[in-house]
């Protein structure tokens, strides 16, 4: 982990990212990591903000939304990480889907150079796409996501945590049952990961609670702040 001290160069209205943030590349947060940070015009402010990545750029990355409406262009900032797992895009995918509850994509999208960068399709599925987004993309509704999950290798999903129930009912209803029979898991020919968007509020240093997430009945909690925020599915 890492501190330092950043500067956001941009502010972006378009939905899909918030501000262009310079800092060194240590702090640059991979998707699905974040970073903690308190703008030097706001010192006093209770907690830090955690920031997202929407996507790698010379300099720095793209903070994915929201950002607080105080923030402006030419803020510094004190930046603490990065912090949290990552999502793991595998090398060998060739299809692979983003999956955005919520009606927020940019942390999912984070991956959409990756993953065009080792020639692999890729699907969005989401209610409220955001504008310009490449013509290589596909993009489907939500609804889409049951019958769309087995054609890719890897699926990141991200989903408020109270959502849970509602993913798992959708893609997995026989994940359950399974797991409170005691049987073995059926395989799948897909590798998922959830970005589970629950508060941060103490980013691990107090472990109090307030992020804790039960991916499944019959399995304890876990920290989406040090745990996560980005777990595996199966």
């Amino acid at each position: 982990m890492h501190t330092a001290t950043g500067c956001i160069e941009e502010i972006y209205l378009d939905g899909y990212r918030a501000a262009r943030i310079s800092c060194p590349v240590s702090l640059v947060p991979a998707p699905g990591q974040y970073l903690l940070a308190t703008a030097s015009t706001d010192p006093h402010a209770p907690l830090a903000q955690p920031l997202f990545s929407a996507g790698a750029c010379p300099g720095g990355f793209y903070s994915a939304p929201p950002l607080p409406g105080n923030w402006l262009p030419g803020a510094r900032l004190n930046l603490r990480g990065p912090l949290g797992r990552a999502f793991s895009l595998p090398a060998a995918a060739r299809r692979v889907a983003l999956a955005a509850f919520d009606g927020d994509c940019a942390r999912v999208l984070a991956l959409l150079e990756p993953a065009l960068t080792q020639k692999a399709s890729v699907l969005l599925l989401a209610e409220q796409p955001p504008a310009g987004l490449p013509a290589a993309l596909e993009i489907l509704p939500l609804s889409a996501l049951a019958e769309s999950a087995p054609w890719s290798d890897y699926l990141a999903i991200k989903l408020r945590r109270e959502r849970l129930p509602e993913l798992f009912n959708l893609l997995s209803p026989d994940l359950n049952d399974a797991k409170l029979r005691g049987k073995p898991i059926p395989p799948r020919s897909s590798f998922v990961q959830i970005l589970v968007d629950t508060p941060l509020p103490c980013a691990g240093l107090a472990e109090c609670g307030a992020c804790a997430v039960r991916l499944r009945p019959g399995t304890g909690y876990k920290l989406a702040c040090k745990d996560g925020p980005v777990f595996d599915l199966y």
